[in-house]
């Protein structure tokens, strides 16, 4: 901890009144542990109080491959941003953000989604997540012998849509993601939110630990400070290091006393919409 909350008191004593920091967010591995199952990852009490005392002083943003309903659900604060499916929709503090074509994409998983759970079933441990946008194949209730033979039946089935452009595949902790062919992620997501009003001309710190976050330590290596969570030696494009759920907790609660006492912060009314704008 002590190297990480370190830089984070020098680029604050440094920061000018128009430059103060706006903090953005992993959900699962970050602010909640990892759980077998999507549906049994909670935000601690502790955890929420404490978001919510820094969201009074600077903006704060959530981002998930969650869908947007369930990370709003899961982490219950008002007065923050929250983006879904790694950025592919935002919500709050005035903001609205959905990828263009969406009902043709949306309608197009849908019918993907039928062939997987076809395609997948009957393999114990195998979970398909249907989130909207995006479509999570999880596998860490899954042996090795079942991880496998579900990766090679998933490969099978996206690979003529893969060869025609038709969709992307990520990975993330435990889990295959099957997303839109639009250059849109996490780091696409950040620098967005970073040019609505609320945000600009602010410094992004940004916390996360998944290989989807890479691409927002990415986007922000000039501009902000990235940490991820996990062993210092898988950091990727962040800066610093904190092991897990519980010492990002200490680093918030670090945080909050080194953030000066600004008045309180306006918040959005009217949203103000976009969608797949430039990066």
């Amino acid at each position: 901890m002590k190297n990480s909350v370190r830089p984070i008191e020098g680029l604050l004593r440094r920061a000018k009144p128009n430059g103060s920091p706006a903090l953005f967010l992993d959900f699962d591995g970050t602010l909640a542990p990892l759980a077998p199952r999507p549906d049994q990852a909670w935000l601690k009490s502790e955890t929420r109080r404490l978001l919510t005392r820094i969201s009074r002083r600077v903006p704060v943003a959530v981002l998930s491959g969650r869908s947007l309903s369930d990370i709003r659900f899961r982490v219950g604060i008002k007065g923050i941003v929250y983006a879904g499916n790694h950025g592919l929709e935002i919500d709050g503090e005035g903001l609205r953000y959905r990828m263009e074509g969406e009902e043709d994409w949306r309608r197009r998983l849908r019918s993907l989604g039928t062939r997987l759970r076809d395609g997948l079933k009957g393999l114990p441990g195998i979970l398909i997540e249907d989130k909207g946008y995006t479509l999570s194949v999880h596998y860490r209730l899954a042996g090795g012998a079942v991880r496998r033979r579900a990766a090679r039946l998933l490969a099978g089935c996206l690979r003529p849509l893969r060869r025609r452009g038709q969709v992307r595949v990520g990975r993330g902790k435990a889990v295959w993601e099957i997303r839109p062919p639009i250059d849109w992620d996490k780091g696409s997501a950040v620098a967005w939110i970073l040019r609505q009003p609320e945000f600009q001309g602010r410094w992004p710190l940004y916390i996360g630990d998944d290989e989807t976050d890479q691409d927002a330590f990415r986007a922000i290596r000039k501009i902000g400070l990235g940490i991820a969570v996990g062993p210092p030696g898988k950091k990727g494009w962040a800066r610093y290091a904190v092991r897990g759920p519980r010492d990002v907790g200490v680093f918030l609660r670090r945080l909050l006393t080194l953030l000066p006492v600004e008045a309180p912060r306006s918040r959005g009314t009217e949203p103000r919409s976009g969608s797949h704008p430039k990066r």
